[in-house]
């Protein structure tokens, strides 16, 4: 496709899928679905139509290694490198400054890499829409058709439908729900017209810097800083210098939440976030009574989740938990309440067990 670059967002520290995911190895470099890891799967997807010369990553440094590691056919300047973290609409405004001094003719996907799309075919059609509408002048986010009345996601309202020719309809956003509580779940999706916020963007770059220049002026003060200093060897001392005087907000309240010319592609494209045990769990498992990386052994046991390569586990009289073994941690939890992971690494963090996080 003419013009269309991918940026993949691989920051996170992916804390509710502990002990496997790790600060030094997140969420996104594991192998948790296959041979192939998160971020690899991602970049996978488009390649068959974005040449890896127009796929750029954007991460924190302690990543870069593994990410060259994982990605060998990425070119070294494509990684930038984000200094700490400050949210993700600084982090991509700041690959937004490197891909305008590549191409400022560009329109960028912005992809995170910890999300599986079972149906590969159909996600390219929602890009080549999306594409479309962005060399209109739309801001475009990418809308999960919704198989349940999750609380757990943002929803998108749609409203008209929008005279762009693609092979996907493209409709105008008429408002971003925040997490909403159950019964406000059930009837946006029940009324219909309502689509899970999955954090995917396409537009022309030159349009989200002018977005960013009337809702984050602070943070388009320093790109176009960077975008001066790119190439340069002034480029490392001016990131240092201008990093920490922008907006600490995302994309969703920073600029798509404010924006006039935001429009939605709907997706039913077997979207999944896998940001929980269970999450993960019901996508590995499927239907099964158990599943287990290694052997089980199960008496009055069902719906468990094991993940204990090279051991034989042996179940009697429990269900709906999950049980993670790594060398030095062992987690235990029903599914119910796997989102707490992440209070069990703040009260590791608390502790000063870096040895665990």
């Amino acid at each position: 496709m003419p013009r269309l670059y991918v940026l993949v967002l691989s920051g996170g520290a992916g804390t509710r899928l502990w002990p496997r995911s790790r600060r030094e190895r997140p969420k996104q470099f594991l192998d948790l679905l296959g041979e192939r890891t998160l971020l690899q799967d991602t970049v996978d997807r488009v390649t068959e139509i974005v040449p890896n010369e127009r796929i750029f990553v954007v991460a924190p440094p302690e990543h870069r290694e593994l990410i060259h590691e994982q990605l060998p056919e990425l070119r070294s300047d494509h990684v930038v490198v984000e200094p700490y973290p400050r949210g993700n609409a600084a982090a991509v405004g700041l690959a937004m400054a490197a891909l305008a001094a590549f191409d400022p003719d560009a329109v960028v996907a912005v992809l995170p890499s910890d999300h599986v799309v079972e149906k590969r075919g159909q996600f390219r059609s929602v890009l080549i829409a999306a594409t479309a509408a962005a060399e209109r002048g739309y801001l475009v986010t990418i809308g999960i058709t919704p198989t349940s009345a999750d609380t757990g996601f943002g929803y998108i309202e749609a409203g008209d439908r929008l005279d762009i020719e693609a092979p996907v309809e493209v409709r105008a956003v008429k408002r971003f729900v925040e997490k909403p509580k159950p019964e406000a779940a059930e009837k946006m999706v029940a009324d219909g017209g309502h689509f899970w916020n999955a954090g995917m963007f396409v537009w022309r770059v030159e349009e989200v810097l002018r977005a960013y220049e009337k809702h984050l002026p602070a943070t388009a003060k320093a790109i176009a800083a960077l975008r001066e200093a790119i190439g340069s060897p002034r480029y490392e001392s001016v990131l240092a210098e201008v990093w920490e005087e922008t907006d600490r907000t995302t994309l969703d309240y920073g600029i798509a939440e404010k924006a006039p010319n935001v429009a939605v592609v709907p997706a039913d494209i077997g979207w999944h976030d896998l940001g929980s045990w269970a999450r993960l769990a019901a996508l590995q498992a499927g239907g099964a009574e158990n599943w287990a990386a290694g052997d089980l052994v199960a008496e009055d046991a069902d719906g468990n989740y094991v993940w204990a390569p090279g051991k034989t586990v042996a179940l009697i009289g429990v269900q709906d938990l999950v049980v993670v073994d790594t060398p030095d941690a062992l987690l235990i939890t029903p599914k119910g309440r796997s989102e707490d992971v992440k209070r069990v690494v703040d009260q590791l963090r608390r502790g000063d067990r870096e040895d665990l996080l």
